[in-house]
C-alpha cells in the first residue's frame, strides 16, 4: 500500500512533464510557421487559401505537423480542397524556415523542379521567394520548365542561369543559358562566319535574326513593365492576345504603351536615343523583308548596341 501512494502523484509529473514539452515545442515552431506564413503569402498569389496555426502531433516515429487551413475564410483540409500546384507551394512554404534556421550548419539549399503543376502567378511569386532566400544563402533550383527563368528575367531578380545537357556516354556539358535576345544575335553572328552560306540567304537570315533579336528585347522590356505595375501574367497575356505584335508594334507599346503607335517608334527613338538607332531600326524593318546589301558585320553590331540600349532605358 505505501508503494502505491506516490503513484497519482507520478502520473501527474508525468502529464505535467507531457504537456510542458509540448509547450516548449510549440513555442519553437511558432516562428518557423510565421515565416511560412509569410512565404506562404509570396507563394499563393491567387489562392484562396489562407495559412494559420501550426502543431506538432503525436509521438516518437508518428509525429506529424497539421496546419489549419482556410478557404475564403472557412475552415478547410488543406490537402482535400488544394491543387498540386497549391500542395507544391505550400511544401516549400514549409520547407524553406526549416532549412534557413540560424543552427542549421548549411548555407545552401538545393530544390529539385519546384514548380510543377503551378500557375504562372505563383511561380512569379516563387522567384521573388527564393531571391530573398538568396540574399543570405546559396540557392541552387534544378527544374526542365523554362517558366521560372522567364519569371526570373522578367522581374530582373539577380541569379546564374545555366543549361546542363547530357551528351551520348553521359558527356555532360554546360554553358550559360543566354536570353531570346542574345541567342538570335549570337546566331546571326554564326551565320555569317560559316563561309558555306550563300551571300543571298545571309543578306536575308542575318537581318531577320537581328530583328528577332530587337523584338524580343522589346517585348522582355514590355512585361517587366507590366509586371513591376502589378500585373499578372494572365492579364498581360490577354491584353497581348491578336495584335500581331512585330517590330514596330511591340516596339510601340514598350516605348509608347500602345501598339497603335508603331508608325511613330523609330523616328521617337531616333529623337530619344541618337539618330543611329533610329537608322538600325529602319533597316532592320526594311532588311528582313528585302535583303540587306551593307556590311553583315556592321549590321549585327548595330544590332547589339540596339539590343543593349532597350535593356538599359527600358528596365
Amino acid at each position: 500500500m505505501a508503494a502505491s501512494q506516490p503513484v497519482p502523484s507520478l502520473k501527474l509529473a508525468r502529464r505535467w512533464i507531457a504537456d510542458a514539452t509540448d509547450e516548449l515545442r510549440d513555442q519553437r515552431l511558432a516562428p518557423l510557421a510565421d515565416q511560412s506564413r509569410a512565404i506562404w503569402a509570396g507563394l499563393r498569389q491567387e489562392s484562396n487559401v489562407s495559412l494559420g496555426a501550426f502543431r506538432l502531433c503525436g509521438t516518437n516515429t508518428t509525429r506529424r505537423l497539421d496546419l489549419d487551413v482556410s478557404i475564403d475564410g472557412e475552415p478547410g483540409a488543406a490537402l482535400g480542397t488544394m491543387s498540386q500546384g497549391e500542395i507544391n507551394a505550400l511544401a516549400l512554404s514549409v520547407f524553406i524556415p526549416r532549412a534557413t534556421m540560424k543552427e542549421s550548419p548549411f548555407n545552401f539549399l538545393v530544390i529539385d523542379d519546384p514548380v510543377q503543376a503551378m500557375d504562372p502567378a505563383k511561380v512569379d511569386g516563387l522567384a521573388k521567394v527564393l531571391a530573398k532566400v538568396a540574399a543570405s544563402r546559396q540557392v541552387i533550383v534544378f527544374t526542365h520548365d523554362n517558366r521560372l527563368t522567364a519569371a526570373i528575367k522578367d522581374l530582373s531578380l539577380p541569379a546564374t542561369i545555366l543549361e546542363v545537357t547530357r551528351q551520348p556516354r553521359s558527356d555532360v556539358t554546360v554553358r550559360k543559358c543566354l536570353d531570346a535576345s542574345k541567342q538570335a544575335l549570337d546566331d546571326a553572328g554564326a551565320v555569317n562566319a560559316d563561309q558555306k552560306v550563300p551571300e543571298a540567304v545571309a543578306a536575308r537570315v542575318i537581318p531577320t535574326l537581328c530583328r528577332t533579336a530587337v523584338e524580343s528585347a522589346f517585348a522582355q522590356a514590355y512585361w517587366r513593365q507590366q509586371l513591376r505595375a502589378g500585373r499578372t501574367r494572365t492579364e498581360i497575356e490577354d491584353s497581348l492576345a491578336g495584335k500581331n505584335l512585330r517590330l514596330a508594334r511591340i516596339g510601340a507599346l514598350a516605348l509608347l504603351g500602345d501598339a497603335n503607335e508603331g508608325h511613330r517608334v523609330i523616328d521617337e527613338i531616333g529623337r530619344r536615343w541618337g539618330r543611329h538607332f533610329g537608322d538600325t531600326m529602319r533597316i532592320l524593318n526594311q532588311g528582313s523583308h528585302q535583303g540587306y546589301q551593307g556590311n553583315l558585320d556592321f549590321l549585327i553590331s548595330d544590332g547589339r548596341k540596339l539590343v543593349a540600349e532597350i535593356e538599359a532605358r527600358l528596365k
